[in-house]
């Protein structure tokens, strides 16, 4: 029985959905990039309301009027049962409002399917200004035996419709998780970036419709253990990620690439920005220039800084010192975005207690941003 179990494993890990065509990434109108101000309060930090014990993995989405919208899980501890989907919203730099999302016996009302954990939500807000929530969630063993379930909200993420479990594979669809926000396509389809925890772990692009149905997927091949690609597009058709390294012999954040849409990826290969075994984020800048937020460590999660990149992710210079603590603090799983404005926005995990935002404009960031009217 451990060798049909480990056969079918590998069969799931190496299986592919069909490609439904080629697909473009929907890249910022260059008018809008020009436009782009220095926004921002240049890394003031806004903390997102505490009301449990412990809160991770949070992520970041912009609505239509500006406002930005962030969930994360929280808790007594991670894995617990008493784990939810908490949401806020931000305006003008500050917590206007703060509400439980979705819950374990929501979520199994909606699936159909026992619920034991929650975890990992990502946000997306499509062109018609609805919010799409997807979510990891376990319903037998540990994070080996997750899927990722897509909900839509007509109301700004306080109630969902359309439930979805993300099918993909063929069998034993299991230990597939969601972190890092997706990236929009021409078609109105987005890449998902996941990663699967089942038998090898490994990053995987999923192309998904707005209604949470899998289009194709594609795996993304490393030497090392990698999980949580962060994806940000560099043209219509190429793309960088950058991913957590979970192999003790590396300790290194891993880069790969696709030149298709996503279609392919290339063999991951190690970067010079150590990696303890954590979370990384990524956004491309206005003027091409990628920023990543990661922790350059061995080990621990006390530093977490913003680093770019001007030759598409091979290295990488210092943009901004986040937080730095003493031995055991945390600060980790960031999430990037880039606003209409040109406003990056960052949140991250505090002490693995609360959430927190800060913004900065791409000039305090190292990007030379012409003035408004001006010349490229």
């Amino acid at each position: 029985m451990p060798v049909v179990l480990a056969i079918a494993g590998l069969a799931v890990a190496g299986w592919r959905a069909p490609r439904e065509g080629p697909a473009r990434f929907a890249m910022r109108p260059p008018a809008e990039a020009r436009a782009a101000a220095a926004h921002g309060d240049n890394g003031r930090p806004v903390d997102l309301p505490a009301t449990v014990p412990s809160a991770h993995a949070s992520t970041l989405a912009e609505c239509a009027g500006g406002d930005l919208l962030a969930a994360w899980f929280a808790g007594t501890r991670e894995g617990a049962r008493d784990v939810d989907i908490h949401m806020a919203r931000l305006s003008g730099g500050r917590v206007i409002d703060h509400w439980v999302a979705l819950t374990r016996a929501q979520l199994a009302d909606a699936t159909h399917r026992t619920v034991r954990k929650l975890g990992n939500p990502v946000l997306w807000v499509s062109n018609d200004g609805a919010v799409h929530l997807f979510v990891t969630s376990v319903g037998v063993g540990g994070w080996s035996g997750s899927g990722i379930t897509h909900l839509r909200s007509a109301d700004g993420g306080r109630t969902w419709t359309d439930a979805r479990r993300l099918v993909l594979a063929p069998f034993l669809d299991l230990g597939t998780l969601v972190r890092t926000p997706p990236v929009p396509l021409e078609d109105g389809t987005v890449l998902l970036p996941c990663y699967r925890e089942f038998i090898h772990k490994h990053g995987l692009a999923v192309r998904v419709h707005a209604d949470g149905r899998v289009v194709d997927a594609s795996p993304m091949p490393s030497t090392w253990r990698s999980l949580q690609p962060a994806v940000a597009a560099t043209s219509a058709v190429e793309a960088v990620a950058v991913l957590r390294c979970a192999d003790a012999s590396l300790r290194r954040v891993l880069r790969t690439g696709t030149g298709d849409g996503g279609g392919t990826w290339h063999a991951a290969l190690s970067t010079d920005v150590p990696n303890p075994d954590s979370g990384v984020a990524l956004v491309r800048l206005d003027d091409g220039s990628l920023l990543m937020a990661a922790n350059p460590a061995e080990r621990g999660r006390a530093r977490l800084a913003l680093m770019r990149s001007t030759d598409g992710g091979v290295t990488w210079a210092a943009a901004a010192d986040v937080e730095h603590g003493e031995d055991g603090a945390e600060f980790s799983y960031p999430t990037l975005i880039v606003a209409r404005d040109g406003t990056v926005h960052l949140s991250y995990t505090l002490r693995r207690q609360s959430i927190r935002v800060r913004s900065w404009s791409q000039s305090a960031l190292g990007v030379d941003v012409p003035a408004k009217g001006g010349k490229p």
